[in-house]
């Protein structure tokens, strides 16, 4: 993460790495580089491997099988992108308004792995446990949203639509084309959180 501090890897490998080296966050990084560029089909044993130079002894290591590689995969994605996301703004901002603020800017501006958000949701239309998972890490987010917006001093239910819209404006951002420049972009969402954050 660049705006909030957050370390984010690149997912490559440049020459054979010892596989002794390897540890199961490696093998999640290039599986989510993997996921996001062909999607749930590409997550092979096989073709992991190849992406990581690597033996499937390595690969059964740390990995009971395919299956247990793909919970993995989902936990680690769920603790880099959800969890692990809120847990650092909450610890680094006392403003709810700034919480909320810089887990959009992450999102929309900085270097999330839009790619990896995007073939999750595709993968949870033939998945059910990706499906149930994501319904889990969307509950994740908007309470963390809710919360933000109650802490300020909203209902519950005025909370809830608040969180749900700024959530809303926040995923739309890596799933439209609209030729906005960065600039135009942040200035759009700040207008966008400052609507939800008047008072009616």
């Amino acid at each position: 993460m660049v705006k909030t501090g957050m370390v984010r890897k690149n997912g490559s490998h440049s020459g054979r790495l010892k596989e002794d080296r390897l540890s199961k966050e490696d093998w999640c990084d290039a599986g989510l580089v993997i996921l996001g560029q062909t999607g749930p089909g590409g997550l092979r044993i096989d073709q992991v491997c190849k992406a990581m130079n690597v033996t499937k002894g390595s690969f059964y290591w740390h990995f009971q099988d395919r299956q247990d590689f793909l919970d993995n995969l989902f936990a680690y994605w769920r603790g880099r992108e959800t969890t692990g996301l809120i847990r650092h703004v909450e610890e680094r901002y006392a403003r709810p308004e700034d919480r909320i603020w810089h887990v959009v800017e992450f999102v929309t501006l900085g270097d999330y792995d839009i790619a990896s958000e995007v073939a999750m949701r595709q993968w949870s239309q033939s998945e059910e446990a990706v499906r149930a998972g994501l319904t889990e890490v969307d509950a994740e987010r908007l309470n963390f949203f809710a919360r933000q917006f109650a802490a300020i001093g909203f209902t519950p239910e005025e909370a809830r639509m608040r969180a749900i819209s700024i959530y809303s404006v926040t995923l739309s951002c890596g799933y439209m084309f609209t030729g906005e420049t960065h600039e135009a972009l942040e200035q759009r969402i700040r207008a966008s959180l400052g609507l939800l954050l008047a008072r009616p």
